[in-house]
């Protein structure tokens, strides 16, 4: 174990003995930041010695046991809401991926059967069985508790895709789709999930089947879809309180107040920066969600009206016409089901972001920010006060040189880095009104004239200036998005449940894990029976059918040939060209003092 371990454990437990757990990623991140400001790195190179060790395992330790502290609150919150969206990103790709390689599975089962012919009436019963057992499986997807499902209700899904499928594709009709090639097998099957899917949905429509199958309402209609008012409101509350704290730094000689409580008020507002970012992402992802809902939801109603008006009174149509509405039905409805899929997440991270917005109280009296809202935010522009020069290196951008202005990607969240490094980490808004200046492919905004042209005279400075800021506040590097400046920064996301500052300890525990493990690489499809095996190899060989006896007896094992099983007798048997023609069973007489023997020929 490295001395840096060694001091996240160290704080571990020192915080767990004084009834305040923490996770090991958060004792992690603080460690490295506090020896980054040291060595301006987040390794050790060289071992500390003994009291450079207890310092620094000291200092961690103040550092986290302050859990009010608003700089160690932005940790937080950034380390949990990170580490709980990768988490459920990751679930759902694994979740997709698992799908993908089961219906893989299924539809190789298909695809790579052997058939002899249109005629084979084994094979065909075997492939109609595993198309049978990959469209449950595609229903199966569609369930939205499987643990609750119950037998009877698998039963009446087998049914009902069973008849969808006999009025799909009859078994008698497997012919033609023997005869294609792979990739048009795999096409041929997804376009038969869609179909059977669809004819499922109709029936739940008008009564008569598609168990199993949510309704429109259901995967329309739930709490998730609310969420996008509570998200606006929590949004435009979290602004006014951003202006009010922006308000107080404009106006900050107009208030007496000491250099702990203006520090205090900085992070404090840069835990409102960080949470209002979340959640002004978070609301992007709900926007993007319910606009696919609503398109869906048009195309699934408008498609089962269609297919109402074509099926109406009627007891078939030509499937030039309702197949290609069941597959729209069907891909509408796998939408829905995906989109409430994803918004139940976002449903999940919301009320993460909200237990964590409670945890973090404002210190600024109320009497303070009744004064700032009074006060105002902004100051005139003058665009005449930038002393701008091209051959500085810097290019600015505006809206009448550049096209695309409005689409210009601003680094550093859009906060003035003169501010933020002039004053100690304060986040002010920059104005793209005044021009977005690029220096180093870094795309910069700032608050007012005076700040662009100190700017423009030493840009470097600046740049290199926020990194420093970044290295002595960690709870900037996130928000800034400069971890490309911080890639030795070694943070492990923990994917905790239940309370958020729970922490996992490692026990020792006794397993039945083999120590050599031995692979042993079975094929299921082979044949160990040698008679099976020689069966199969006459029936390769092609050989001609032999008809049998009607009797036969109990006790015999094998079938009697209605042929004598030895070669016919011929007329000529010899392999020397003489005597041909005489018949071989005849007497043979031998001369006596001759070599060769000869027959008779008397």
């Amino acid at each position: 174990m490295n001395q840096l371990d060694e001091v996240v454990k160290f704080a571990l437990y020192q915080c767990r003995a004084r009834n305040n757990p923490i996770t090991e990623t958060l004792a992690s991140y603080v460690a490295q930041t506090i020896l980054n400001k040291r060595t301006n790195k987040f390794y050790l190179e060289e071992k500390l010695n003994e009291s450079e060790l207890n310092e620094l395992k000291n200092e961690t330790l103040n550092k986290l046991s302050n859990q009010n502290a608003p700089d160690l609150k932005t940790i937080q919150l950034q380390i949990q809401y990170d580490s709980a969206y990768v988490e459920m990103e990751l679930q759902r790709q694994e979740k997709i991926k698992k799908q993908s390689n089961e219906t893989g599975k299924y539809i190789d089962d298909v695809v790579t059967l052997e058939i002899k012919n249109a005629k084979d009436f084994e094979g065909l019963t075997t492939l109609y069985t595993k198309m049978f057992h990959y469209l449950i499986y595609k229903n199966k997807e569609l369930i939205e508790d499987p643990i609750n499902f119950d037998a009877l209700g698998q039963f009446n899904m087998d049914k009902e895709v069973g008849a969808a499928l006999e009025s799909v594709i009859p078994r008698a009709a497997l012919g033609p789709f023997v005869s294609l090639n792979p990739s048009e097998k795999v096409t041929q099957l997804v376009e038969l999930a869609n179909l059977v899917i669809g004819i499922r949905l109709f029936n739940k429509k008008i009564g008569k089947g598609g168990v199993s199958l949510s309704s429109l309402e259901d995967l329309t209609k739930y709490n998730a879809r609310e969420l996008s008012d509570q998200i606006k409101q929590i949004a435009l509350e979290t602004i006014e309180q951003c202006e009010i704290y922006t308000t107080f730094f404009i106006n900050q000689d107009k208030f007496q107040m000491n250099n702990e409580d203006i520090e205090k008020y900085k992070d404090e507002l840069a835990f409102l920066r960080q949470y209002l970012s979340y959640i002004l992402s978070l609301q992007e992802d709900i926007e993007q969600s319910e606009a696919m809902i609503e398109q869906n939801r048009i195309r699934f109603i408008k498609e089962m009206e269609d297919l109402k008006k074509l099926l109406e009174h009627k007891s078939s149509a030509p499937k030039e016409q309702v197949y290609p509405k069941f597959a729209l039905l069907a891909q509408s409805h796998i939408g829905l089901f995906e989109d409430k899929q994803i918004s139940i997440e976002r449903v999940e991270l919301f009320r993460l972001l909200v237990d964590l917005r409670k945890m973090m109280k404002l210190s600024m009296p109320l009497a303070i920010q009744k004064q700032c809202k009074q006060m105002e935010s902004t100051q005139p522009d003058n665009l005449a006060l930038i002393n701008y020069q091209p051959e500085s290196g810097v290019q600015r951008l505006l809206p009448q040189n550049t096209p695309d202005f409005m689409q210009t990607q601003l680094d550093y969240f859009g906060f003035c880095i003169w501010s933020v490094v002039k004053k100690n980490g304060l986040l002010i808004p920059g104005k793209p009104s005044l021009g977005v200046f690029r220096y180093r492919d870094k795309n910069c905004v700032f608050s007012n004239e005076i700040a662009i042209n100190e700017f423009l005279s030493e840009p470097q400075r600046y740049l290199t200036g926020v990194i420093d800021i970044c290295r002595q506040k960690p709870h900037l590097i996130r928000l800034f998005r400069v971890e490309e400046n911080f890639k030795n920064l070694n943070l492990k996301l923990t994917f905790e449940s239940g309370s958020l500052l729970s922490n996992k300890l490692m026990v020792d525990k006794d397993v039945q894990t083999p120590v050599h493990f031995i692979e042993k690489n079975l094929d299921p499809n082979y044949c160990w029976n040698e008679w099976e095996l020689r069966r199969k190899a006459i029936q390769m060989a092609n050989i001609r059918k032999r008809q049998t006896k009607a009797s036969q007896t109990i006790l015999s094992n094998f079938k009697v040939d209605s042929e004598a099983q030895v070669y016919e007798m011929k007329d000529q048997q010899t392999s020397t060209g003489q005597n041909k023609g005489l018949n071989p069973l005849r007497p043979r007489n031998y001369i006596v003092g001759l070599r060769d023997k000869t027959y008779n020929q008397q």
